[in-house]
């Protein structure tokens, strides 16, 4: 087999389609094309482009244009034989108006049914006759109706023809799943003046009178040829009156030419003569050939008959079509060009005339299921228009000359040298293909990235669920918490912290994340130098359900300061998207200045109880004042209170201040379940010291001895006292937590600690406790005349402090620190 060189055209390419399904129906250089779904797209060749779409009801499995080729005929999976017209693009005798180039959207009407027939396998028109085939209880029928001008169908006649029950039982198994739809072809004598001869095939008048007897070959009339999935082709004349059997039966029209015995799936007429086209030309879908063609009159006095002639080419075959001189099939791996030549001369000596070898030529086009018909462009130059799997229009130019010795070939010296270039241009297509595939890859890659920070992002500034998890208690997808743990390095004890990050949700934290902790001390001592520090801790994966662990330490050069705010945040580098190596120098730079992306996880507050020892000693480094003198002084210098020359005289014993809330009101708020007072104050005490782990008691005694920071011993203590003239209701239950410390800076950071837990408790809770309390005006005139005695303590020594002196400046300080202990000795009640 010859390889013919040919060149193809991509016209428009569609979505991906099944062989079985595409129809395409050519008219002039206008092409319908449906891909068996619901549209029918009008394709203009001259401008290639879609100019108009038609949308119907159901799949679209056949279609046909009337004889003035302004209605569009289709048939549809529901049983639908539709009947529209033609939109002004296509319509042959209509001036186009409309020049732009949007394609426009026809949607078929109901209306638009002519007839409804679910068995319904193929129609054609002919001679304004519908002329249509169905199947229906293994009874093939055919049946004629007038052209619809009106409805409902007037039907002129009706003939049948049994199947045959060996149908498709030869087939093999990789064309079962071929489709085999009947083919239904109408076939003129050349010569007739029909107004739709255009639209089918003729055949010279001496072969038609020959085949389809001299009645119908009197009368002109056309003649229905169907090609059956069995492989049987039945005719009948339209035109011809039917006639009566011998009892007065009607007789059946139909007649069958000799069976290809496999699916048929193209009848034609090709080889043109002086006369009109010589030969019938059938085609199974195995590649079995039928020509049938007319032979002379001999010398011998034997008069004119015909011949059937087999061949066979390789299948499967999906469609064909011819013109005057080739048949093209194609067979799914290739396109073929078929030459079908002339009887040979033998007829003129009488003998029985032979078909020469049939020889087809490869025009290299492959996945071709749809063709419809050969075209002569404006130049000259023969195309035929097909549609391949991928969804493709293409437009094969065929090689100038018919015969094969006119294909112009290359000599043999230079094909040697023909396939190294091409070889060479392959392989440098080849090393590009690579090269841009590599970097789609690289793109691809990139863009998943970037889509999976932005939902991290999106899970991370969901301010419903953040909400959501703030009144519900609920865990958020990715979180970060701290656990405060004191260590021991070289003899010396630090207070670290350790946080938590961990990912919960489905998406994974890649390379390009940074865990970042920003320690921000709420209040500074004399030696604390700067404010902030930042911790980063870049990772390089984190799937879901994993956890990162980091510690920091919270005390600086300049000492500890209590109490701090800690600010967890993940930060993303938009530099680690994309690789240096593959990104331009452009994207490199505009990524670098950029920088990056941050979004908040938690905040945390470590204080005085957070940095309680509770067990163990300290080391001797960390103890730093011993006396309660010392720790006043020292005090005193932080705030600014007191000369590093002054001195201060105290009285030696552990400072304390306390704390009162109302029992009930710890009791609603914590929810504890607890029944008897010591039961609560150890529950109450747990809550302070452990918050994280308020449903597991670690206190087993309402007091608790533990080490500060500084390293000075401290004492909590919380007790259930009854105040009977507090309330006019009667007694008030009050739970006492009382802080005593020989430091004044534990003291204070304690103290300070308790209330802010009972500020966040009182504030984020939504518990209601029961009804306000009614206090008693004496127990208000008393706290109030204290206050205002205290006050004008305070008034007197501010005067005394700006006249100066040292010695005033340490009487008032005497007083500034009686002042403090009245006032946490002795607090108001929180209800």
């Amino acid at each position: 087999m010859e390889a013919a060189r040919c060149s193809v055209e991509y016209l428009s390419e569609f979505s991906d389609c099944e062989s079985d399904s595409v129809r395409v129906l050519q008219d002039g250089v206008s092409l319908l094309v449906t891909r068996g779904d619901r549209d029918v797209l009008l394709f203009s060749v001259r401008e290639r482009r879609v100019t108009a779409m038609m949308l119907f009801e159901a799949s679209v499995i056949l279609l046909a244009l009337s004889e003035d080729k302004h209605r569009l005929y289709a048939l549809c999976a529901n049983g639908g034989l539709y009947c529209t017209p033609l939109p002004p693009q296509l319509s042959s005798s209509s001036v186009r108006l409309n020049k732009s180039s949007d394609s426009v959207l026809y949607t078929v009407p109901d209306e638009s049914v002519v007839l409804k027939n679910a068995s319904l396998q193929a129609f054609t028109i002919v001679e304004k006759i519908l002329v249509t085939l169905s199947l229906h209880k293994s009874v093939w029928s055919f049946d004629l109706y007038e052209e619809p001008g009106s409805r409902p169908l007037h039907k002129l006649a009706c003939f049948q023809v049994n199947t045959l029950n060996t149908c498709r039982l030869n087939l093999k198994d990789n064309e079962k799943s071929v489709s085999s739809p009947p083919v239904l072809t109408c076939i003129y004598p050349e010569g007739s003046t029909s107004v739709s001869t255009d639209l089918h095939p003729h055949l010279e008048p001496h072969l038609f009178r020959l085949l389809f007897g001299v009645d119908a070959s009197l009368v002109k009339s056309p003649v229905i040829l169907c090609g059956l999935p069995d492989g049987r082709i039945c005719y009948f004349p339209l035109l011809v009156p039917t006639l009566a059997g011998p009892a007065g039966e009607q007789r059946s029209p139909v007649r069958v030419l000799p069976s290809l015995e496999q699916p048929v799936v193209f009848i034609g007429t090709c080889v043109s003569g002086e006369h009109g086209p010589q030969c019938l030309v059938a085609v199974g879908q195995r590649g079995r050939l039928l020509i049938v063609r007319s032979k002379q009159a001999s010398l011998e006095g034997k008069k004119a008959d015909y011949s059937f002639n087999e061949h066979s080419v390789r299948g499967p075959v999906l469609c064909a079509c011819v013109d005057d001189k080739r048949l093209y099939y194609s067979s799914l791996n290739d396109l073929h060009a078929l030459q079908l030549t002339t009887t040979s001369s033998s007829e003129a000596t009488g003998t029985e005339s032979q078909m020469q070898a049939l020889t087809s030529d490869s025009l290299g086009v492959c996945r071709v299921i749809a063709l419809a018909g050969s075209y002569t462009n404006p130049t000259g130059s023969v195309q035929l228009l097909a549609v391949s799997l991928s969804g493709r229009l293409l437009c094969v130019n065929l090689p100038q000359g018919s015969e094969k010795a006119n294909v112009p070939r290359l000599p043999s010296s230079l094909a040697g040298q023909r396939v190294k270039d091409l070889l060479a241009s392959i392989a440098n297509i080849w090393e590009r293909a690579e090269s841009l595939k590599h970097k789609l890859q690289e793109k691809n890659e990139c863009l998943k990235h970037l889509n999976q920070v932005i939902n991290v992002y999106s899970l991370l500034l969901d301010k419903h669920w953040n909400e959501k998890a703030c009144n519900m208690g609920t865990k958020h997808p990715i979180s970060c918490c701290g656990v405060v743990r004191w260590s021991s390095l070289l003899q010396r004890d630090s207070l670290t912290l350790t946080c938590v990050l961990e990912n919960s949700s489905g998406c994974t934290l890649e390379h390009g994340w940074t865990l970042c902790i920003q320690v921000h001390p709420l209040s500074k001592g004399p030696n604390m130098e700067g404010s902030s520090r930042t911790y980063s801790f870049p990772f390089m994966k984190l799937d879901s359900g994993q956890k990162l662990d980091v510690t920091i330490p919270l005390e600086s050069t300049g000492g500890l300061s209590l109490p701090v705010k800690v600010y967890c945040s993940l930060v993303f580098s938009l530099s680690a998207l994309i690789s240096p190596a593959a990104s331009s120098p452009d994207v490199s730079q505009l990524l670098t200045e950029t920088g990056s992306i941050s979004a908040p996880l938690s905040t945390l507050t470590v204080d005085w109880l957070d940095a309680l020892r509770l067990d163990g000693s300290f080391s001797h480094g960390n103890i730093r004042h011993h006396t309660v003198t010392d720790a006043i002084q020292a005090f005193l210098h932080s705030r600014g209170a007191l000369t590093r020359d002054s001195d201060t005289t105290t009285k030696s014993g552990p400072i304390a201040v306390m704390v009162k809330v109302s029992s009930e009101l710890l009791k609603n708020k914590l929810h504890l379940s607890a029944t008897s007072s010591a039961e609560r104050c150890m529950s109450v005490l747990n809550w302070l010291v452990s918050p994280e782990a308020r449903r597991q008691m670690s206190v087993q005694s309402p007091v608790v001895c533990a080490y500060g920071p500084d390293g000075c011993s401290v004492k909590l203590l919380v007790r259930e006292v009854t105040l009977g003239d507090f309330c006019s209701d009667g007694a008030l239950e009050v739970l006492e937590i009382r802080v005593e410390s020989s430091s004044v800076a534990a003291v204070c950071g304690l103290h300070h600690a308790i209330l802010k837990r009972l500020q966040v408790l009182l504030r984020d809770s939504a518990v209601k406790c029961g009804r306000t309390k009614q206090l008693k005006s004496q127990s208000l005139f008393e706290a109030i005349r204290q206050v205002e005695s205290l006050y004008k303590d305070l008034q007197d020594a501010q005067n005394q402090a700006a006249l100066g002196g040292t010695m005033k400046m340490n009487k008032n300080s005497e007083i500034l620190f009686r002042i403090f202990l009245q006032l946490r000795a002795n607090p108001l009640v929180i209800l």
